[in-house]
């Protein structure tokens, strides 16, 4: 499984039929097909309520410490459970998992916009904190889930082509709907209720073509009764550990996601705020984001194996930070617009590589725990980062700043990216891996090194 991530010489007709199925290889399996839709669908809704919630959050406050706030409670639920989220999803049935997450997800976000309906004795903004703090938590459960089934529903050979179609779908999805979500939104002020209506049913229906998964997405391996919580946790730790190409995948990861963070929770107050742009052009902005990643996902789909799989890695985190340092120097519509777009691009091509490397290289029992883990310790930086951003932006009464900050560290550990691989001969080890094996040897360990 492992080695499809290496390039190797190919027959040219070998090479074109593999270039030919691409989507098609993975939408062959009628389960993987139905986990796609149900992506599809529930994409759909999110990128529309997720433009209201920022528009109507920020209807109440008109602060950018409270979207900060805000940002922060859409990721704490995965600092908060998803280290024993992953044991449970190493446990139960991960398509149960799925479906009642889209439930309850359904459920949380048609509540947001009649938080002005709710009991008075606390202002709407803090029934807005809860409710996204909720439905954070069923994503906390659905993403772990999800990511772990994909390697039971495809071929070892289609995982590229598996990881990429979610990519590229959800980026079309951020291509075709914020600007029509846009208008919707500017028509539905202020309360944005059909918007967070329409994201209610697509989870409903994504649950419902959940249903019909066939194959069994039980763990493998079934979990030891006697072992304790805590055991199994720190079992997800050591298997990352020992392994050097893991550890540096968590390590490259968690050392962004400060930038992440500060880009996330101020993204609205700068495009709004600063830049007085309206939702039309917000979705325009983020529509030329989703259509260069759209790109990157199906060029990145043709090839079932990826040539330096960690370079690329290093390489998207530097182009993200020159991206990020665009936006800030940006003056107008069109400059903000062009710097977003190579943003969307850099981002699709860091997580393909990095979600195929983390599919082939954790076994089916241990996957749930270590993508769950690597949610925790890149999203705590992430809340960090968020937490900084909103004060930095606060303290100097400018976005400017902290972006610039962001983008200096992008560009910094992308540098000690690039250095670590080449220091501990990270490609080779891949290289030395069969279908059946995974490193175990805890020899230069990455910490250290970085």
């Amino acid at each position: 499984m492992v080695e499809s991530l290496i390039v190797q010489q190919q027959p040219e007709g070998a090479a074109d039929e593999q270039q030919q199925s691409g989507f098609r290889a993975a939408l062959r399996h009628p389960d993987y097909s139905r986990l796609w839709f149900g992506q599809l669908v529930s994409n759909i809704g999110t990128a529309v309520s997720a433009l209201a919630l920022l528009f109507y959050a920020y209807d109440l406050t008109g602060s950018a410490m409270a979207m900060a706030v805000l940002a922060m409670f859409e990721v704490l639920p995965v600092v908060v459970f998803a280290g024993f989220i992953g044991v449970y999803v190493d446990r139960w049935n991960r398509k149960r998992i799925m479906i009642a997450s889209d439930i309850v997800r359904a459920a949380a976000i048609i509540l947001i916009p009649l938080t002005v309906y709710f009991p008075s004795f606390t202002p709407p903004i803090y029934w807005v904190y809860l409710l996204t703090f909720i439905h954070a938590t069923a994503n906390a459960w659905f993403f772990p889930a999800r990511s772990a089934s994909i390697p039971n529903l495809v071929g070892g050979d289609e995982l590229v082509a598996a990881n990429s179609l979610s990519q590229m779908t959800f980026q079309v999805v951020q291509l075709v709907v914020p600007p029509l979500g846009g208008v919707l939104i500017a028509l539905l002020a202020p309360n944005y209720f059909l918007a967070f209506a329409i994201t209610s049913m697509t989870f409903i229906l994504s649950a419902i073509v959940l249903r019909g998964i066939s194959t069994d997405l039980r763990p493998r391996s079934m979990y030891v009764e006697y072992e304790s919580l805590r055991e199994q946790i720190v079992q997800g730790g050591r298997y990352v550990i020992g392994n050097a190409v893991l550890s540096f995948l968590f390590v490259f990861a968690v050392l962004l996601a400060g930038s992440s963070g500060i880009l996330n929770a101020l993204l609205m107050p700068y495009f709004e705020g600063a830049l007085g742009f309206g939702p039309a052009q917000i979705g325009l902005i983020l529509s030329a984001g989703a259509a260069t990643g759209a790109a990157a996902a199906v060029y990145l789909s043709r090839k079932s194996k990826i040539e330096k799989p960690l370079y690329l890695i290093a390489f998207a985190g530097l182009l993200a930070g020159v991206g990020v340092f665009a936006l800030v120097i940006a003056y107008d519509f069109l400059s903000v617009l062009l710097a977003w777009a190579m943003i969307g691009a850099v981002d699709v091509i860091l997580n393909i590589p990095l979600s195929v490397l983390m599919q082939a290289l954790v076994e089916d029992r241990f996957r749930g725990r270590v993508f769950s883990l690597l949610n925790v310790v890149f999203t705590a930086v992430q809340v960090i980062g968020m937490g900084i951003g909103g004060v930095w932006a606060e303290a100097v009464g400018s976005t400017g700043p902290p972006f610039i900050g962001a983008s200096v560290v992008l560009v910094f550990v992308s540098l000690l990216g690039f250095a670590a691989i080449a220091k501990l001969e990270l490609h080779s080890r891949l290289a030395k891996k069969d279908n059946q094996s995974v490193e175990s040897t805890t020899e230069l360990p990455l910490e250290v090194s970085v």
